[in-house]
């Protein structure tokens, strides 16, 4: 599948944007999940990760059973917000399933493949918030992430067509993140949105100069910072 054809709605992300904040209690909560499980992949992507091993099946016992607790008060009785998604039911249990899949490589001590389905927590939840219009600066974030990430590397591949596809996404995401953090009277966020929009500042000079090496660079110095606001912003 082509770059630009499978992230081409992610063009329209800002303006399904509701707030800063939660809409529901159900969203509230399920941010409060996502920000353990968040936690928990950090420590199992952590280079020191054969020191947590109790802390992460701890972690995932727990993440768990309040998974089983957000399903069993809301697959059957959506809120207002999702209530005419036909897919609603199956956001849980994608949820449940990447869970087993993580625990089960965890428990095995298999912690690099594990890491490798963490992102699927970020992903089954922006697309749950993208198809019913609740997406909120988390999610924002992620797909600011996932797409500077995707861009250096299909330029230090030597891709130009496909580097080019991928900038206005890039800036069509970057705008509107900068808008919603400005506007949230989060003065937190605010402070570590900063360094965040100056590196993809310079990253998109880098890249559109056709500079792969520098951009790549770039983008090392810019995860440290999207870490900090991305657990900031849940």
């Amino acid at each position: 599948m082509k770059v630009k054809t499978f992230f081409a709605s992610l063009i329209l992300l800002a303006a399904t944007v509701t707030g800063f904040s939660q809409n529901s209690s159900f969203d509230k909560e399920l941010s409060a999940w996502h920000k353990k499980a968040v936690m928990t992949c950090g420590m199992i992507k952590s280079p020191e990760v054969s020191t947590k091993s109790e802390a992460i099946s701890k972690n995932l016992d727990e993440i768990s059973k309040e998974l089983d607790a957000l399903t069993q008060k809301y697959k059957a009785n959506p809120p207002a917000e999702y209530k005419n998604d036909t897919l609603w039911i199956s956001y849980f249990d994608d949820l449940a399933d990447n869970l087993i899949v993580v625990k089960n490589f965890s428990d095995k001590k298999e912690y690099r493949v594990a890491g490798k389905n963490c992102s699927v927590y970020c992903q089954t939840i922006l697309r749950m918030q993208k198809n019913n219009g609740t997406v909120d600066i988390t999610d924002m974030l992620f797909s600011l992430n996932m797409q500077l990430k995707l861009t250096t590397d299909i330029s230090n591949a030597g891709n130009t067509t496909g580097t080019k596809d991928n900038i206005d996404l890039v800036k069509k995401i970057l705008e509107h993140a900068t808008k919603k953090v400005k506007n949230s009277g989060d003065t937190n966020l605010q402070t570590l949105f900063v360094p965040i929009e100056k590196t993809t500042q310079d990253w998109l000079t880098a890249i559109e100069s056709g500079d792969a090496k520098t951009a790549k660079t770039l983008y090392a110095a810019f995860m440290p910072d999207f870490q900090k606001i991305f657990m900031a912003s849940m």
